[in-house]
């Protein structure tokens, strides 16, 4: 293939595993002088680096690079290095409005930890009204989490464990998942996380509290057909949540679980026409806004701006209470 001729430009740099599997910070940890360590951020240097070197990142500003930084922190040091690129990320959560927006970036699933569910639509098996399971304490708007705890543990057919992922966890969760009819997604130290799409893979409707969340594929997926929206106010409001979820008909739950059918394939990796194949289709689509930025960053003077031009947006801050 002729790069002359490409459009876009992969960098296959695995940065939410680099992160994930080299934790250490030299400047933070004591570590012994005879130990070598190998440290991300000096990835992450060596990648900036070598990318800056290319003559094809050269050529439009990295406008028309994707990386993949799908863990909150991934890239953290060279961010702002490499945001003009396509960056594939699961939310906005730590990320600031100059370094990503939903015009120019993808938002990705995270990969589903728990067994798809094989049965058939219906009720008869999911005698649990409300399922959780996960940590309880959380940072930032995972906060939530404690005060959703407070009013839901004593309610009745509601299931809410406190626990961490492990082997146990992650079988208990698919049991309890595939025994519901609605699962809690509450915030976390980010708006998104895996268990929302454990939550659609096992046909348990999605109960989302969680007030900046983004979710992916939001072009050809209505998620008010497959989820319930609750703002955080009327969430933690003692008694407010089961109310509204036992309002819900047999007959209505029936119809979210048919739609969560239709749409499973999407947060499925391993489906030849599932979530791989539709990542690349959103990002195809970024094409005309990445000629646009590249033709004209080459033409654009040095200007002095206090405050971001119109080619920074950032994602829409518009939002709804509760949806059902």
């Amino acid at each position: 293939m002729d790069p002359e001729e490409a459009d876009l430009f992969y960098v296959p740099f695995f940065s939410s595993l680099s992160l994930v599997a080299n934790p250490i910070r030299s400047a933070t940890v004591n570590v012994s002088p005879n130990r070598t360590v190998y440290n991300d951020e000096q990835t992450q240097e060596a990648l900036m680096e070598w990318l800056e070197e290319q003559v094809y990142w050269k050529r439009n500003n990295g406008w028309d690079h994707v990386f993949i930084c799908q863990d909150p922190n991934a890239l953290y040091k060279i961010i702002d290095r490499v945001k003009n690129g396509v960056l594939l990320v699961s939310d906005f959560g730590r990320l600031g409005a100059n370094q990503a927006s939903l015009v120019k970036d993808v938002i990705l699933p995270y990969s589903h930890r728990i067994n798809s569910y094989k049965g058939k639509i219906g009720l008869e098996n999911r005698k649990s009204l409300l399922f959780f399971m996960g940590n309880r304490y959380r940072k930032e708007g995972g906060k939530i989490r404690d005060m959703l705890f407070q009013v839901l543990e004593n309610e009745q057919e509601v299931i809410i464990k406190h626990g961490a992922q492990s082997r146990e966890s992650r079988r208990m969760a698919s049991q309890g998942m595939h025994t519901s009819k609605f699962c809690l997604h509450p915030a976390g130290d980010t708006p998104s996380a895996c268990r929302l799409f454990d939550a659609i893979v096992s046909l348990c409707v999605p109960v989302i509290v969680s007030d900046y969340i983004e979710l992916p594929f939001e072009d050809v997926i209505d998620y008010r057909k497959i989820a319930i929206f609750l703002d955080t106010y009327t969430a933690v409001k003692p008694g407010s949540l089961v109310k509204l979820l036992r309002k819900v008909t047999p007959e209505r739950i029936l119809e979210f679980q048919k739609e969560l059918k239709k749409v499973k394939r999407y947060f499925e990796y391993e489906e030849a026409n599932g979530t791989v194949k539709e990542i690349w289709r959103q990002v195809s689509l970024k094409l005309p806004r990445i000629k646009l930025m590249s033709n004209r960053d080459k033409r654009i003077v040095l200007r002095d701006l206090t405050q971001p031009d119109c080619s920074c947006l950032c994602s829409n801050q518009s939002g709804v209470h509760t949806t059902l």
